[in-house]
């Protein structure tokens, strides 16, 4: 079944009331996997992808220092297991939400 464009919004607005899937799904009738699925497609869009560079190599293996042209802001980026980052290197990373500090993620 065709889910509408006008259900898709209502769907990420519920979302960004703070509802949950669950709630979302029994609110506009829709599966909860369905719910989940537009909600994270949103996500996707909605992130911008950027070009960075690694900075530095962290004591984590998963977590490398990245900075984005000037060395004078850089962030945190958790990478894919089994990478081989070194600095200077490019890669893509878009922003993960958190509330304490910049974070972003290899894609």
């Amino acid at each position: 079944m065709k889910i509408s464009d006008s259900k898709k919004k209502r769907i990420l607005m519920l979302r960004e009331e703070g509802l949950s899937y669950d709630k979302i799904a029994k609110e506009t009738k829709v599966s909860r996997t369905s719910v989940i699925k537009i909600i994270k497609s949103e996500d996707v869009t909605e992130n911008e992808i950027l070009d960075a560079w690694v900075y530095k190599i962290c004591p984590n293996p998963r977590v490398i220092m990245i900075h984005f042209g000037s060395k004078q802001k850089w962030a945190k980026c958790v990478v894919k297991a089994g990478v081989f980052n070194t600095p200077g290197k490019p890669l893509k990373a878009k922003k993960v939400d958190t509330t304490d500090e910049e974070l972003y993620r290899q894609v």
